[in-house]
């Protein structure tokens, strides 16, 4: 439990599954996260919207912490599974959170959060990325986002970007050292969705479940091909890392 109430959330898919495929999905993410926040009065510091987990940073009674999470969750996954024809979880039971107990790891977390898609080789600013809170620290309206704590930290705005100009360049990797394995990748999470549309020409990842055993098999072959590792090809087709395994052997 935090002595402040701030938190460091992480939330997962299950088996590495995209929970972000088109624009769609992430405007509807932001708005029930939105509708959370107000409904459960949730102050949001920061977030960040990857394919396959989320980063938020928030201030939360402890006792509102895991019925925010549930309602968030069940909302957006009732919302996800319609849309794309699925059944069953969508995150991972638990999230994962990390109390924030200083001003400094306060702000720390800020940047860690704003720099993953950079560290993730999804751009190379994190002004650039879309789906995260960064440039409402830069003048972007965006009622979501509560950026007075940090204003009052660093004594000004200008102190602020200061500080996150300087930060950047020593992010707090320790944090969470773990999250950025697919760093060495061979195409990004969002090439390799595209290389997976492209070949498969499905609408979604969701279709897989419509493919016979066969078809399922020569999409697997055909994307190692194409330089997907095996790790995208199970989070893209939802099935085991033993399964995508087996079948790469096969490939000469």
């Amino acid at each position: 439990m935090s002595s402040t109430g701030i938190y460091h959330i992480i939330l997962r898919s299950v088996n590495q599954h995209l929970i972000f495929e088109e624009d769609s999905d992430y405007q509807k993410f932001v708005y029930i996260l939105s509708d959370c926040k107000m409904k459960y009065d949730i102050k949001v510091y920061a977030y960040c919207l990857m394919d396959n987990h989320i980063h938020l940073l928030l201030n939360s009674p402890a006792d509102k912490l895991s019925v925010f999470f549930q309602s968030l969750g069940t909302k957006f996954v009732r919302w996800y599974n319609n849309k794309y024809l699925r059944t069953g979880h969508l995150f991972q039971d638990r999230f994962r959170s990390t109390s924030i107990e200083s001003e400094r790891a306060f702000l720390a977390a800020i940047v860690y959060i704003h720099n993953n898609p950079v560290k993730a080789n999804m751009c190379r600013y994190p002004s650039e990325y879309r789906w995260s809170s960064y440039n409402a620290y830069y003048g972007q309206k965006n009622s979501l986002i509560d950026t007075s704590l940090a204003d009052k930290i660093a004594g000004d705005r200008d102190s602020l970007h200061r500080f996150f100009s300087r930060a950047s360049n020593h992010s707090n990797d320790e944090l969470f050292a773990d999250d950025h394995k697919m760093q060495k990748l061979f195409l990004t999470d969002e090439k390799a969705l595209e290389v997976f549309i492209s070949t498969s020409k499905l609408t979604s990842t969701s279709e897989v479940n419509n493919l016979n055993r066969v078809q399922r098999n020569h999409l697997i072959c055909e994307l190692r091909d194409k330089g997907l590792t095996i790790k995208q090809i199970a989070r893209l087709m939802d099935i085991s890392l033993a399964t995508v395994k087996r079948l790469s052997k096969m490939i000469p």
